[in-house]
């Protein structure tokens, strides 16, 4: 029997290049799947043209019904998740173009994942890599991973997910044991696919794909991006003083974020976690009642990193 796959696509106003994503949907090959479509409250003319794709395909398409907008990408896409019933399931942005090929190398990753951990009863993810384009569809960066020079598959260590999520949205598919470990997706989450990542790594495996698999549009309306790093930004004097301390106020509510994340994983799947990985947890989730000096201790002592030695450094001069 063949597997339930649900591709779980989240719109709010993408009328411009909505239309390109639906057709590289109709263009997977060597599998069969459903779509679940769930709008955000657009303005545009994402429903009409929702509406008029899913009358041509009523078996495969489903317009969630229209009800109170969630305000963001992590709400909407959690709303999906609550509804989809698939043994897997990927995650589909309204603006980028997937290869013809995408859902099945996908679902193939992840039942590989599952064979991996001795069957489905455990959260499995895989994800792809990624071509950068600009908003008429040209080339910017072959690869996503080499352009942010990520280090796979150590990048998707459970204590490197603490602190960095490099797990795409739009890239990934997971299993149902990682739908059901996660339920709804907590208001505590940065987002639904870094609360994904962590499930995963931490109580069962993702399989890192070398494929690039999705052109991924980089344009002005996009709710996350990708933004190269700049080791120049972590250093005293690069901009203006009044900058610096926005900076610094800015960058140390995100780890205050990241430390509730943490506190709430820890709660919720802290004993599920091998010993290794529960320590870590534990150590993170604490940074935020040490002081100064001890967070950076800790901190040193556990080995938390960024991607660079100057972005570490700019973590430990900002925290």
């Amino acid at each position: 029997m063949s597997p339930s796959v649900d591709i779980l696509l989240a719109t709010y106003n993408g009328a411009r290049y909505l239309p390109e994503m639906l057709a590289s949907l109709d263009a997977q090959t060597g599998i069969d799947f459903r779509i679940l479509v769930r709008d955000d409250g657009s303005t545009d003319g994402t429903r009409d043209i929702l509406a008029a794709w899913a009358a041509r395909q009523p078996q495969r398409v489903r317009l969630l019904p229209v009800d109170a907008p969630t305000g963001s990408a992590s709400g909407n896409f959690g709303r999906l998740m609550l509804a989809s019933t698939a043994d897997y399931v990927l995650f589909a942005d309204q603006d980028d173009i997937w290869l013809p090929t995408k859902v099945a190398a996908t679902v193939d990753a992840i039942r590989a994942a599952e064979r991996d951990l001795g069957g489905a009863g455990r959260p499995a993810m895989a994800f792809c890599d990624l071509k950068l384009v600009d908003g008429e569809g040209r080339t910017q960066q072959e690869s996503f991973r080499r352009f942010l020079g990520l280090d796979l598959p150590a990048d998707v260590r459970f204590e490197r997910l603490l602190l960095h999520n490099v797990v795409t949205g739009c890239a990934m598919g997971v299993n149902r044991a990682a739908l059901e470990a996660c339920g709804q997706v907590p208001a505590e989450a940065v987002m639904h696919d870094w609360w994904l990542a962590l499930l995963c790594s931490g109580l069962g495996t993702i399989r890192t794909m070398p494929e690039c698999l999705i052109d991924y549009r980089q344009h002005d309306g996009n709710v996350v991006g990708v933004k190269p790093s700049n080791p120049l930004a972590t250093l005293p004097g690069f901009r203006r003083l009044s900058a610096i301390h926005a900076n610094i106020r800015a960058y140390r509510r995100w780890l205050q974020g990241l430390y509730r994340q943490a506190a709430l994983f820890r709660g919720r799947h802290g004993d599920r976690l091998a010993p290794r990985d529960r320590v870590m947890l534990d150590a993170f989730s604490g940074l935020a009642d040490q002081g100064p000096v001890a967070r950076r201790l800790t901190v040193l002592r556990h080995g938390f990193r960024l991607k660079t030695i100057f972005q570490t450094m700019g973590f430990l001069a900002r925290m």
